[in-house]
């Protein structure tokens, strides 16, 4: 698919006119928000440092719930006609155990992704403007926002979406790191091996990371790795030592890399990873959403869908401020944040925890392998209709054991 540049053509004036809603930031959190605001007749402006399509580090998988979200925005079956299409997750535990996990899974550059969010948004009566955005005001009665060119947006209401990129917000009564979470590095590969299904990796030599093989179609792959600073703290890591090393150690990866008519050079990326539920809020007339309140998961470091729900969350809730003409509703954000969207990631977290401690892992996966109720809860984990905890603790996993013991000695 091929597209137009957005925010290329004649610049929007913006000095003199009041919005509704100012969104910095294009991507998945700020196109969604700014879609279902416009919908609704407000007036939106959504600012961007860069014209649109443009490439984002990132490995290009949609799992369920940013289906989900795409099925709301009404957008998912035009996501779907340039996505390729796959029906299974492959996860290996640190030792090579292989968990097969079913469900619809879509995969797409980010390149035509956000563009089409982009585009679905202006389509709604949002306004896309190129201008990147160096400070934000936020006071009682307005927002303003002022332009690296000294241009100067009055909203009524501010929306942060920038990403890991956290220099513009500073939600929450109290100061937080703004430091990232992890970080990763992914190319392109295209080779003629075929590949399936999503692969995931949980290696020895990459816990308490992950790595991927994502195919993208017409044997282009999206290869790459991350790790997640929590477990690191004390030493340093050279990631791209790790990612040769995966490339090296896992069988699909040297493949790929073995037949590989061509590779793009690594390309990196911050992850802000765990959710701050708190620090959505600024205590005046703005919120974040997105990566800039760290919605990416712990454990996967997936981080469109949520990021997409925060935007659907935060529109709802400015609608209502702008309707009560009030900021109470900003106010609440936070709040329902942690209640609809926190207690899934404190089930990754417990994911992540038990991932990074080899053992664990590769016991859980043997269970999953063997136990087909425990097959079905890792597949509802994906489909978001089982939390991560139903399979990553004691009283998950030893009643299995104790079956699988029992049946041993049975002879069964």
């Amino acid at each position: 698919m091929t597209f137009g540049r957005l925010g290329s053509g004649s610049p929007t004036p913006l000095d003199g006119r009041e919005w509704d809603v100012a969104v910095v930031g294009a991507g998945p959190a700020g196109t969604t928000a700014a879609h279902l605001l416009a919908k609704e007749g407000h007036t939106v402006l959504l600012l961007d440092r860069a014209p649109f399509p443009r490439d984002k580090a990132c490995g290009d998988a949609l799992i369920p719930d940013t289906l989900n979200s795409l099925r709301r925005l009404g957008l998912y079956e035009e996501v779907r006609q340039v996505a390729q299409r796959l029906g299974t997750l492959s996860a290996y535990s640190p030792a090579g155990i292989r968990v097969d996990i079913p469900g619809e899974f879509l995969t797409v550059r980010r390149y035509t992704f956000d563009a089409l969010l982009l585009q679905g948004a202006v389509d709604n009566g949002a306004t896309f403007h190129v201008a990147p955005v160096v400070s934000i005001d936020s006071r009682a009665d307005r927002v303003r926002l002022t332009t690296r060119d000294g241009l100067t947006v009055t909203a009524k209401v501010g929306i942060v979406a920038t990403g890991a990129d956290t220099s513009l917000f500073r939600g929450g009564s109290t100061p937080r790191p703004s430091a990232p979470s992890g970080v990763a590095l992914r190319c392109y590969v295209r080779s003629p091996v075929s590949i399936d299904r999503l692969i995931i990796s949980y290696d020895r030599s990459i816990v308490p990371g992950y790595a991927w093989i994502f195919p993208l179609g017409d044997g282009l792959y999206n290869v790459g790795c991350g790790i997640f600073y929590r477990h690191e703290r004390k030493r340093r890591i050279n990631l791209r030592k790790t990612f040769a090393t995966f490339v090296e150690t896992i069988p699909q990866a040297r493949d790929l890399w073995e037949t590989q008519c061509s590779a793009t050079s690594l390309v990196g990326a911050r992850l802000r990873c765990g959710l701050d539920a708190s620090m959505a809020y600024d205590g005046a007339r703005v919120i974040g959403i997105g990566e800039v309140i760290a919605t990416t998961f712990p454990f996967t470091g997936e981080g469109i869908g949520k990021a997409m729900e925060t935007g659907e969350i935060a529109a709802a809730s400015v609608a209502e401020s702008l309707r009560q003409g009030t900021t109470d509703a900003l106010a609440r954000f936070p709040t329902i944040l942690e209640r609809r969207v926190a207690p899934r990631y404190r089930g990754y977290r417990r994911a992540e925890n038990w991932v990074a401690q080899h053992w664990l892992a590769d016991l859980v996966a043997r269970r999953v392998q063997r136990s087909p109720s425990l097959g079905k809860v890792a597949a509802g984990i994906m489909s978001e209709t089982e939390d991560p905890r139903a399979l990553f603790s004691w009283k998950a996993i030893l009643p299995s054991l104790r079956t699988w013991r029992s049946a041993r000695r049975s002879g069964t």
